[in-house]
């Protein structure tokens, strides 16, 4: 295999540059990544329904049902696209991947990659306060509106700044598969290539930049697809012919949408970081050649 050969040309780029070629790779690969986004989102869909598809139905608390299914989108929005992260970082090398060995390996990722997503990144416990919330119909608006306003934006804000500044961890894990741990200091455990590609003079300040304007892009996004949506439901007609509302639903749909292309931005940003501060390019080469090397003397 030509490690110096990959589907996207190893080079820095600028922010718009990337957000541009991340359109091009979903469009190029739309296929098997917009199927990954529903094995990924589909379950948390259900279970974000179970939880608080009580406020899309009721007339008075349907305008909350908008912000609290934001709030989870946002606090899923890795662990779910993590199928996804997979099969781009095996794209870059191999083309087109298949879709069953992408789900059957990270499937196999081990306790600590659950843990830090699930419970360091606070999906778990937001799941656990929005189930609070749907029982706090029975305490009044009052504490309804502590877990709405409260509880659960603070579980969401908590969790995102570790995602901000250190956004790159599934790329690690799934990737790159470092060990978790190692005494000896001249391996590359997950600990010491977290803090190396995350910590670096000027990475902090990028990074976090990165990941504010990648969820206002997300909101924007999300809107832009709702709207849509919307404007297609009004030409085919759908509502019109429905006894349901289906505005809740295209807002889900749009929300995910927007998950997916960043998902592709992220997984963009981890190889222009490793370009910029490892000299990734040159790497490739190095590996290149002495595998060619070795083959030719074999």
């Amino acid at each position: 295999m030509d490690f110096s050969k990959t589907f996207i040309s190893i080079r820095t780029r600028s922010a718009f540059q990337i957000y541009d070629l991340a359109i091009l790779v979903c469009v190029e690969y739309f296929k098997p990544l917009i199927g990954l986004l529903a094995i990924g989102a589909f379950p948390f869909i259900l279970l974000d329904c179970w939880l608080i598809g009580w406020l899309a139905t009721d007339y008075k608390d349907f305008r909350f049902f908008y912000w609290v299914m934001f709030l989870l989108v946002v606090s899923q929005a890795q662990i779910a696209t993590t199928f996804m992260t997979h099969y781009l970082g095996q794209a870059m090398f191999f083309g087109r991947p298949k879709i069953s060995t992408t789900v059957k390996e990270v499937l196999r990722a081990g306790f600590y990659f659950h843990w830090l997503h699930g419970g360091v990144r606070m999906v778990v416990p937001v799941l656990i306060c929005c189930f609070f919330l749907s029982r706090s119909i029975e305490l009044g608006a009052a504490d309804r509106y502590l877990y709405l306003f409260l509880y659960l934006p603070a579980l969401v804000a908590f969790g995102l700044a570790f995602r901000m500044f250190r956004p790159f961890v599934s790329e690690i894990l799934l990737l790159e598969k470092t060990p978790l741990r190692s005494k000896n200091e001249t391996v590359v455990c997950f600990h010491r290539r977290s803090t190396s590609l995350h910590y670096r003079q000027g990475a902090v300040d990028w990074l976090f930049g990165q990941g504010v304007v990648s969820l206002l892009l997300g909101l924007f996004l999300g809107l832009a697809f709702y709207a849509g949506l919307l404007q297609l439901d009004k030409i085919l007609n759908i509502q019109a012919n429905s006894e349901w509302s289906y505005a809740a639903w295209y807002w889900l749909v749009a929300l995910w949408l927007s998950v997916g292309f960043l998902c592709v931005a992220r997984f963009l940003f981890y190889i222009d970081t490793r370009i910029r501060q490892e000299g990734w390019g040159v790497e490739l080469r190095m590996r290149s050649e002495s595998r060619r090397i070795s083959e030719m003397v074999t």
